[in-house]
Order: structure tokens, then sequence, then C-alpha cells
């Protein structure tokens, strides 16, 4: 019948969307994970020492890819993300997306597919 194959196609357009919005995310998680090593490797070859930023304060950090190194303010994470690591004398916060899909599956309402962008909807 035409219902049934309307819920066949729908189906279909549903599970291939899933998997094209799970293969967006697992690339992003990916190019993440490489920026923040790429970072991490910067740092290291630097080779000054903290000392070279001096005493930063509470809420900065020491900024190596500066040249020379100085004291910055620590990213305060914007609405619609979460911290993953803390600010520390060397290194930044890091916040990550959060997804609102995931955590309110009825959030856009039946028969919907929710589609998760960068901040808060």
């Amino acid at each position: 019948s035409f219902q049934s194959l309307q819920e066949d196609i729908q189906n279909y357009f549903e599970s291939h969307l899933q998997g094209l919005q799970n293969q967006v995310r697992n690339h992003l998680q990916k190019s993440y994970s490489v920026h923040k090593v790429e970072v991490d490797a910067k740092v290291i070859n630097v080779g000054e020492s903290l000392l070279d930023c001096g005493l930063c304060g509470s809420d900065e950090f020491c900024n190596f890819q500066k040249t020379p190194s100085q004291c910055e303010k620590c990213t305060l994470c914007p609405a619609g993300f979460f911290q993953m690591a803390e600010c520390s004398a060397n290194s930044d916060r890091i916040c990550q997306d959060r997804d609102e899909c995931t955590e309110s599956p009825s959030i856009c309402g039946e028969r919907i597919k929710c589609l998760n962008t960068p901040g808060k909807l």
C-alpha cells in the first residue's frame, strides 16, 4: 500500500540520516583530537619553562604559542558547551559542544529528526 511504502521510505531515510550524523560526529571528534594533539606538540616543542610567563593570575594560563610566551585569560565555555578540562598554569580550558538531541530526545517533537548544531538551541 502507499502508506506502507511511505513508511519504508521514511525508515530508509531516517536510518541513513542517523548513519550520516554518526559519521559527521565521529569526524568532528577525530578532528578535535588531532587539533588538540597538534597544540600539545607545539607546547612540548617550544621547550620554554613556565617561568617565562612570570606568575599568571588565577584565571589565566601561560600561552606558549605566543612569542614571547605570555599570560592569557582562560576561555569561558559559551552557552551550549560544557567544560572537559580545567584551565591550568600551562593550558587553557577545553570546552565541548553539548548534544541537546542526545540529552533531550523529545526536544524537537515527534516524527522530526533532531540535528545538533554547535552551541545552544
